[in-house]
């Protein structure tokens, strides 16, 4: 098309000079009306590559932005990718948790290595609620100096705390460590603040379990990571909400496992961990002693006195049976009035006066139970001791132990009451 517009006027002069050559008279008239449709062809094309020019320019402009909006899909659609990765690697984590304090390092962990930056890494720990004092008290950290806290517990009643339990939400705060933003200075000692100065944000995520704040993740970090939290909050959100689900599962199963009166193991997790400490002493090739405890004349209790205070009676022994023994000690209410204590590593004998089952009868015999908040009442308890050995016991399992104890326990019950009966005794 350019070629014609150029060609065409180039013709039409031709024309004009070879009819001025051969007509001179009319080639004159002929140019004058010529010549200015000519001048209209010339200016035509001269805007028509002008507007080429700019359709051009246009075309670069749209095809730079193409790619722009490209490359931001795919660094959104990666970011997502990552995400869900991340996710996916975090709840893998909290499912193979064993236990609380592993569970809540998974979470410390794992919002730590999320909000590195390439300034560096960030400085992580978690407080957790305190239903008694109503303080938020500081449980594990990563990459944190405990330290540089100007406190281990922190009052729910202080502004900041208050924030947080109030709305429920994520805090971010931006500044420079060293300026009056009281709010990121608010953990620290004052003469520890220069330990976080290559930092200058803080970003406070609230774990929540049944509407209420239980924890709250604090996270020292750069700039950077904090506007990201910002900018992906909803992805946070979504590691908070697996670590609350997560948290209530362990709690829950922690609460499942113990019994409420008492506050000892129940018996079915009595069951679960008999079989561990017997696979334990197996590899260790450890003896283990089982005791079964039974508090004597209990009904009678319940039926002088009434059940509240039989339960009075059954907690205070509880606490006694744990008072007694060591702290890798087993100690669970297998049922009614019956205990269990299971003990690793230790073989109980009659011949020794100081065993902790005698110890533990003479504490019972001697403890002052005050019922009806006046009556001083005598309890004592029978107990049944068996011995698991090794090797000579390597294949006796959990439910052969019990039995035995049991039996022991109920010649300790014909034999007077008061008093502990062995294996071979």
């Amino acid at each position: 098309m350019n070629k014609l517009l150029i060609i065409f006027p180039c013709i039409g002069i031709l024309f004009l000079i070879i009819f001025w050559v051969v007509n001179p008279l009319v080639g004159p008239s002929l140019s004058m009306i010529t010549i200015p449709f000519m001048a209209l062809t010339l200016v035509a094309i001269k805007d028509r590559k002008k507007v080429l020019k700019e359709s051009q320019d246009a075309m670069v402009i749209f095809q730079s932005e193409k790619e722009e909006i490209t490359k931001e899909i795919q660094r959104k659609e990666k970011m997502r990718e990552d995400q869900y990765r991340e996710l996916q690697i975090f709840s893998l984590n909290l499912s193979t948790a064993l236990s609380k304090d592993q569970l809540l390092r998974v979470i410390v962990s794992t919002f730590s290595k999320l909000t590195r930056s390439p300034a560096g890494d960030s400085q992580c720990f978690l407080l957790s609620h305190d239903d008694i004092t109503q303080e938020f008290k500081y449980e594990v950290g990563d990459n944190f100096d405990s330290n540089t806290l100007k406190s281990t517990s922190f009052s729910a009643e202080d502004d900041l705390i208050k924030t947080i339990t109030k709305t429920k939400k994520l805090q971010t705060f931006i500044s420079d460590i060293f300026s009056g933003d009281l709010n990121i200075r608010y953990f620290l000692k004052e003469e520890r603040v220069t330990y976080l100065s290559q930092l200058g944000s803080l970003a406070l995520v609230p774990l929540i379990l049944e509407n209420e704040v239980w924890g709250i993740v604090v996270i020292f970090c750069h700039e950077g990571s904090a506007a990201r939290i910002k900018n992906e909050e909803s992805f946070y959100l979504l590691l908070v909400a697996q670590a609350s689900i997560a948290l209530g599962s362990a709690i829950h199963r922690g609460l499942a496992a113990v019994d409420r009166l008492t506050q000892l193991y129940n018996r079915t997790f009595l069951q679960k961990r008999m079989n561990e400490e017997i696979e334990f002493c197996n590899r260790q090739l450890l003896p283990m002693s089982v005791m079964m405890i039974d508090i004597d004349n209990f009904k009678n209790i319940n039926d002088t006195y009434g059940h509240q205070e039989g339960d009075m009676v059954l907690k205070k022994i509880a606490q006694l049976i744990s008072n007694c023994v060591r702290l890798t000690d087993l100690c669970a209410r297998y049922g009614g009035e019956e205990f269990v204590v299971v003990l690793p590593g230790i073989a109980e004998n009659s011949d020794d006066k100081y065993s902790i089952s005698e110890r533990l009868r003479a504490l019972v015999e001697n403890a002052d139970f005050v019922i009806l908040g006046e009556k001083h009442l005598k309890v004592t308890i029978s107990v049944g001791v068996t011995v698991r050995k090794y090797p000579e016991d390597k294949e006796t399992d959990m439910e052969k132990l019990m039995i035995r104890a049991d039996k022991l326990m109920y010649k300790a019950k014909k034999e007077g009451k008061n008093c502990v009966r062995y294996d071979a005794q």
